[in-house]
């Protein structure tokens, strides 16, 4: 098991680390914000082991979660304005969430692989993570990239026309 903190901070360049316990950083994520296509890369050593991809070009927000080239989930908004939500997709893996908290946890074959939960503060963002099976790290790490771009998203997009009910999406 291992400990991860995901650190986000608003900056133009869009780059953010993630540290393990000890405050050394593990992986980096960069993205490009001034592209019609949005990438945000994962990476660890300098290489690009994950990628979270935004289609721009879809009749509905779309997110591609991608390790090693393979599309492991996609991400897409359904329902339009009052009552929308996302939709999650992938075969090998089943996410739990709570859109509300960000609080969410993730099974690959049946195996839960990672937890993780939004901390909340000031300036930026922050994720507290655990890792379950370091094999599946970057798996874990690439899906809960693309979950907070979707969740972002749906902040931007729908802020005045959200499913405020309450119940757990």
């Amino acid at each position: 098991m291992k400990q991860l903190l995901m650190k986000q901070t608003f900056e133009l360049n869009r780059r953010f680390t993630i540290q393990d316990e000890a405050g050394q950083i593990t992986y980096e994520v960069t993205g490009q914000v001034f592209q019609m296509q949005k990438n945000w890369q994962l990476l660890h050593k300098k290489t690009e082991v994950g990628r979270v991809t935004k289609q721009t070009f879809s009749m509905l927000p779309h997110v591609l979660v991608e390790v090693d080239g393979r599309v492991i989930a996609t991400i897409q908004k359904t329902g339009a304005f009052i009552f929308s939500d996302y939709r999650i997709d992938s075969r090998e893996l089943k996410i739990d969430i709570n859109w509300s908290t960000m609080a969410f946890s993730v099974m690959y074959q049946g195996n839960k692989i990672g937890q993780g939960k939004r901390r909340w503060v000031r300036f930026g963002k922050q994720y507290e993570l655990t890792v379950f099976d370091d094999a599946a790290e970057v798996l874990f790490l690439s899906v809960v990239l693309g979950l907070d771009r979707a969740k972002a998203d749906k902040t931007v997009s729908t802020l005045f026309s959200d499913n405020w009910t309450g119940r757990k999406k």
